[in-house]
């Protein structure tokens, strides 16, 4: 009886220990609606700034230890950006999508990103990092992607303004 009062214990203690760990990490999530700030296209060079329908969600993890809880990630952000001058007379619409994350913290995501421009895939799995993500309600964050066809210029860019968040 001894032994099994022992075991017991011992089993609601480890259950403890690892539902204490599993607290401690930290989960985020940020939307944007309709709240756009710039979109900028890699491949005409365009900067638009006239946006509607500019909705974003995110939702991340910050990876913690012991055990090793790994980073997961999610975004998703799209726009319609109107053309206003004259070199960029078109009018397209975007999407961002976080393809597979390599990490996160309490203000950025690391990964790789798909870029559609009007339904077509313009950049694919490439490396980009969303980061102003803890900032508060009505400050900004950016998406840098980097396309292979321009290395190192993080040339795709969708930037907004927080509208809610939510933290835990």
């Amino acid at each position: 009886m001894k032994k099994q009062t022992i075991g017991t214990f011992f089993v609601l203690i480890m259950l403890g220990i690892i539902s204490i760990s599993a607290s401690a990490q930290q989960t985020h999530s940020v939307w944007t609606n309709d709240n756009g700030l710039v979109i900028r296209d890699a491949q005409t060079g365009c900067e638009y700034t006239s946006l509607r329908a500019f909705d974003m969600a995110t939702s991340w993890t910050e990876p913690a230890s012991p055990p090793p809880y790994v980073a997961i990630a999610h975004f998703r952000g799209v726009s319609k950006a109107y053309a206003y001058s004259p070199t960029c007379n078109t009018d397209h619409f975007y999407e961002f999508t976080l393809q597979k994350t390599a990490s996160t913290d309490s203000d950025s995501i690391y990964g790789t990103w798909n870029v559609y421009r009007d339904g077509v895939l313009m950049c694919n799995g490439c490396k980009g990092t969303a980061y102003g993500l803890s900032a508060g309600v009505g400050n900004y964050y950016k998406v840098y992607v980097d396309d292979p066809l321009y290395p190192g210029t993080e040339n795709w860019l969708y930037s907004g303004y927080i509208d809610a968040r939510k933290d835990f």
